[in-house]
């Protein structure tokens, strides 16, 4: 397979109040085309930032990201149209309805009204909320927010789906729905790349998993190569291995 996302001696130093805090430290990867990627890590490893240097949104201190073989740092007006972002706070607007927020987001894209209302139309009947469709949803549980920023993401079919912390706070039912959506997203032809906590879900739809600590990339394996090479059962306890047992602030 060949790699849709290059990361080469990624480096993000952020400075406050007289420190120098290094978030990212040298980190390098390749994220294959057509693959499930996923990143764990305890808090403060620094999964979000990578994520978000992924994604265009921070700039990094030095090192290289190529997505689709665009350079982050000096094309990424490029790269932004050929990705989706489910962002970990949903950026949703309350006092619209479902439909609104999507032909508003759809809108940004520039997608043509009838096609758009197709997309609309046959996403909402995807993942259950058709009968929610002219419902502000500042009234949605967070399971109906989720899933519709989702479908917002996908809206102009994008060929990367970037996705923090995917089923965070969300109940059994609205997890299992989230994951055949990735798992769908990903039947289509479209790589896939999230940060979470719940390992089950790391195990179930990775391909390969990225361990990150203390801002360095410690592991990166299939999960079941991940397994065998800790000798563990199952993700958490490779998590463990690679990053102790200390809690995290």
């Amino acid at each position: 397979m060949e790699p849709i996302i290059e990361v080469k001696n990624l480096v993000k130093v952020f400075h406050s109040r007289g420190r120098t805090i290094t978030a990212v430290n040298d980190v390098s990867f390749d994220v294959f085309n057509g693959e499930i990627f996923g990143m764990i890590g305890p808090n403060g490893a620094g999964k979000s930032t990578t994520f978000s240097m992924l994604t265009t949104l921070l700039k990094p201190s030095s090192g290289s990201i190529k997505v689709a073989s665009f350079d982050v740092q000096k094309q990424d007006d490029k790269i932004r149209p050929l990705i989706g972002i489910v962002p970990q706070k949903l950026s949703l607007y309350p006092l619209l309805t479902a439909r609104e927020n999507l032909e508003f987001m759809g809108s940004l894209y520039n997608l043509p009204k009838n096609v758009l209302e197709e997309k609309i139309d046959y996403y909402l009947k995807l993942v259950g909320l058709e009968a929610s469709a002219d419902r502000y949803t500042g009234g949605f549980s967070g399971g109906m927010k989720q899933r519709l920023s989702v479908i917002a993401a996908v809206l102009h079919d994008p060929q990367i789906l970037f996705w923090d912390e995917p089923s965070t706070g969300l109940d059994p039912q609205t997890r299992n729905v989230i994951w055949k959506l990735g798992k769908r997203f990903n039947e289509e032809g479209r790589t896939l790349v999230f940060t979470t906590h719940y390992m089950e879900e790391a195990d179930n739809l990775c391909n390969r998993v990225a361990v990150m600590d203390s801002g360095k990339m410690v592991a990166l394996d299939d999960p079941e190569r991940l397994k065998e090479i800790t000798g563990s059962t199952n993700l958490e306890e490779v998590f463990v291995h690679f990053t102790g047992e200390q809690v995290r602030d």
